[in-house]
């Protein structure tokens, strides 16, 4: 059987998560003055290569951050993520803390501090922020 597609393939340029949110407009503010994502008019919050389509939700119950994950034989003995997860943004250990001390000072929800794990050669940093909907967007890096 021939592959249809042996030719040369379209290639995917960039992907948005949508975010069904309660209030657009404070959605997008937060988004903007205390994440510092770029966002335009329609809801495009994008920074660094983290991108959300943030559009208002019919109802309240439309709204749903994922829930914490069931417990599992993780590596290293991790006991699993203190919270859930909805999005996990990678950056280097150093970023961890600059982006935490920059999302404080701008009055984020911080989820979780940042937590620091030995990894054996190295080392693990991650924290947490939560939006105005509960949705919760980790940062992490290692050294």
């Amino acid at each position: 059987m021939e592959d249809a597609f042996a030719g040369e393939k379209a290639r995917i340029g960039h992907a948005l998560q949508v975010r069904l949110v309660s209030d657009l407009t404070r959605a997008k503010q937060y988004y903007k003055q205390v994440l510092g994502f770029t966002v335009d008019g329609w809801g495009h919050a994008e920074r660094d290569g983290v991108g959300f389509l943030l559009q208002q939700a019919e109802k309240p119950e439309d709204v749903r951050p994922n829930a914490k994950p069931a417990k599992d034989r993780f590596p290293h003995d991790w006991s699993g993520p203190p919270t859930s997860w909805d999005t996990y943004a990678y950056t280097d250990f150093d970023g961890v803390q600059s982006l935490y001390e920059e999302f404080v000072a701008k009055g984020a929800v911080i989820a979780y501090t940042p937590q620091t794990e030995d990894m054996g050669n190295t080392r693990w940093k991650e924290f947490a922020v939560k939006d105005l909907d509960g949705y919760i967007i980790v940062f992490g890096g290692s050294n």
